[in-house]
């Protein structure tokens, strides 16, 4: 038996770098989005909260260039990403291997809304 506390197999590592490579790029797509919402409504300091998530989408992409070098170090690369109506697709290389990785909306949303509230700094238990 393995004990919870074991590192991950490979093919686990793999799957986390993709995962958190598509996560981390719906999350930027998001914020762009919430960003350019922002800039259009009648707020009295739009310049604070579009500075917060700007500064979020820095962070997130420090993020991603660390796990874009951790892919490279394990010979992980994506080709392609499709959005379908009821997922994410995702292929991609994995040393000299074709493998695909899906995910669904459902599943995609939550994962992004932890990931924004790990930015936040919010609990989102407590809602």
């Amino acid at each position: 038996m393995i004990s919870p506390t074991s590192a991950p197999s490979p093919a686990d590592e793999d799957h986390r770098l993709i995962k958190g490579i598509v996560v981390r790029t719906l999350l930027l797509d998001v914020l762009e989005r919430d960003i350019r919402t922002l800039d259009t409504l009648l707020l009295k300091m739009p310049e604070v909260y579009i500075l917060s998530l700007t500064r979020i989408q820095n962070d997130v992409l420090k993020e991603m260039l660390e796990l874009r070098k951790q892919m490279r170090i394990r010979g992980v690369k994506v080709l392609e990403e499709t959005r379908r109506k009821d997922g994410i697709e995702t292929v991609y290389l994995c040393r000299g291997y074709m493998k695909q990785f899906y995910m669904l909306w459902t599943f995609a949303r939550n994962e992004v809304k932890k990931e924004l509230s790990r930015h936040l700094q919010m609990d989102l238990a407590q809602t």
